[in-house]
């Protein structure tokens, strides 16, 4: 062999090497399909723009509050399945500059991903948010952990989850997300208030938005009742303002590691 062709020789399988190394390197670091969606990371966060709203049939009003959410991955747990699983701590805030505060209620959520499915607990409810693969139309029953028979959750009987828009982009406002999938928990209606002020009336609706990634980076749900024969709903003095019972919520990605 030509002593001039060796040191080319040695530099082509010393590329060789460090090329492979690189790309398996690549390849681990590539997020499962069944996990791009809602990437289980410690320290990974994503800020919220919050608008939550109560219906107040008492003062038949519609008080609506906007602050900060943020989610951050804070740690993993075994849970009582001896499943991996990772703390997501929730704090809030009401402006931007303000700092971050621990909320009363729901300041932490639980996240499972075991590959079929991504369960997300708080409040002692546990839900289906994700099945995979990811598919135009597949639908799962996201509440099944729910007890339903509890007069509290009733409500959450029957719902079907459903993917829609997969892989399209979606806008959150100040954001534009080119690969999403959003899934709808629930979309019902029971009459109308305004058109059938004497028929009892109900409302539900759910969408979450991920993207892959980030997360979640849309909510828009909201829940009311109507009752006609609630004291205000029979006052003449408010034929015009129909009174509701409920709550809602929108959330917005803002910001995300």
């Amino acid at each position: 062999m030509n002593k001039k062709t060796l040191p080319f020789l040695l530099l082509a399988v010393v590329f060789t090497l460090v090329y492979s190394s690189c790309k398996k390197a690549d390849e681990v670091k590539q997020t499962p399909a069944n996990q791009a969606y809602f990437p289980l990371e410690k320290g990974r966060y994503v800020i919220y723009d919050v608008d939550s709203s109560i219906w107040d049939d008492t003062n038949c009003v519609k008080v609506t509050r906007l602050y900060q959410m943020r989610w951050t991955i804070a740690d993993t747990f075994t849970d009582g399945q001896g499943r991996p699983s990772m703390r997501i701590d929730v704090s809030i805030r009401k402006h931007a500059e303000d700092n971050w505060q621990t909320p009363t209620d729901d300041a932490v959520l639980y996240a499972t991903n075991n590959g079929q499915e991504l369960e997300i607990a708080h409040s002692n409810l546990r839900f289906i948010k994700m099945v995979y693969p990811v598919s135009e139309g597949r639908t799962w029953e996201g509440n099944a952990y729910i007890n339903t028979n509890d007069a509290d959750w009733a409500f959450f009987k029957g719902w079907t989850y459903r993917y829609t828009d997969v892989d399209l982009p979606f806008g959150t406002g100040d954001v534009t997300y080119q690969h999403t999938v959003s899934v709808i928990a629930v979309d019902e209606t029971v009459n109308d208030p305004n058109a059938q002020p004497r028929n009892t009336a109900s409302r539900a609706y759910s969408k979450e938005v991920f993207a892959p990634g980030v997360g979640m980076v849309y909510r828009e749900y909201y829940r009311w009742t109507y009752d006609p024969n609630f004291v205000n709903n029979m006052d003449p003095n408010y034929a015009d303002t129909r009174c509701l019972k409920g709550t809602g919520v929108i959330m917005r990605a803002v910001d995300h590691n």
